[in-house]
């Protein structure tokens, strides 16, 4: 082999050693158990989530346009890449172009991050998502670290009565409220027009009446609703406080009609998972 050849492949066997890529292979995420996944640490700022958080980037200063910030609720995902190096010319990361395509790393004590727009798992792997630089990779792995999805603005819903009584505390919280709030300072007059005159806890010689009962009395107690309907929706107690707690879903409303369970939420809090055609 001649001596211009020998060196053309070491060039060009340094310019492949030079340029090393690692893929993300799906780590930040748990299986929700019905068919999906979820962030495995949820970083929203809603009811008792950690409240958002960009990774130390800076990124969400103007994550709305210049000088326009990140928002409480809004969709996103950082990424994190472990490199025992300090590559020349920084880290590049390789996202869906409708996301941006490649965008610059920002180098956050000895990790090199992003905060993109929500990114789902699938979506990340079907590209998939990859990290590139110069200089040898020393044990680099790309993950999620956190991130929020989105709920979708405004989708109408409906999480029955039965839902809201079996559901986890955290699901009350996702919805900003608590068991024991009354019913009379809350739910009327937007969902129900009539104040309870009084409610009744139990039956027979035990019964205890009350007015202004909470919330979960009301859904634990169906013997003591007025089964009558009334405004502004033609639902009674019961049903009204279902509407009541739906409507402050982050990102939904109370559909107004409450013959179909389409509950944006698990027991837990937690969003499902949308279904796929």
């Amino acid at each position: 082999m001649g001596i211009a050849a020998f060196a053309i492949l070491a060039i060009s066997a340094t310019a492949v050693a030079s340029t090393p890529t690692v893929t993300y292979t799906g780590q930040g995420w748990i299986d929700n158990g019905n068919g999906g996944f979820i962030l495995k640490d949820e970083r929203c700022g809603v009811g008792t989530q950690t409240p958002a958080d960009d990774g130390g980037t800076g990124l969400f200063a103007n994550w709305n346009g210049a000088g326009q910030p990140y928002e409480t609720g809004q969709g996103y995902t950082v990424w994190v890449l472990t490199l025992n190096a300090n590559p020349v010319g920084g880290v590049k990361l390789h996202l869906p172009d409708s996301l941006g395509g490649e965008v610059n790393m920002v180098k956050v004590g000895g990790t090199w991050k992003y905060a993109s727009q929500y990114v789902s798992r699938e979506a990340a792997l079907a590209l998939p998502v990859h990290a590139s630089f110069s200089g040898a990779a020393r044990n680099a792995q790309l993950v999620v670290s956190h991130g929020c999805k989105a709920f979708d603005q405004e989708k109408p819903a409906w999480c029955s009565p039965g839902y809201w009584r079996n559901a986890d505390d955290a699901a009350w919280v996702r919805a900003g409220h608590s068991k024991g709030e009354l019913f009379d300072t809350n739910v009327v007059p937007d969902f129900y027009d009539t104040e309870y005159a009084t409610f009744r806890i139990g039956n027979g010689p035990s019964a205890t009446f009350i007015t202004d009962p909470t919330l979960i009395q009301v859904l634990q107690n169906p013997g003591g609703i007025n089964e009558a309907v009334s405004g502004p929706f033609g639902i009674n107690q019961f049903n009204a406080v279902g509407a009541y707690l739906t409507d402050d879903i982050p990102g939904y409303m109370f559909s107004g009609d409450i013959s179909e369970d389409n509950c944006p939420i698990d027991n837990h809090g937690n969003p499902k998972p949308v279904p796929t055609a």
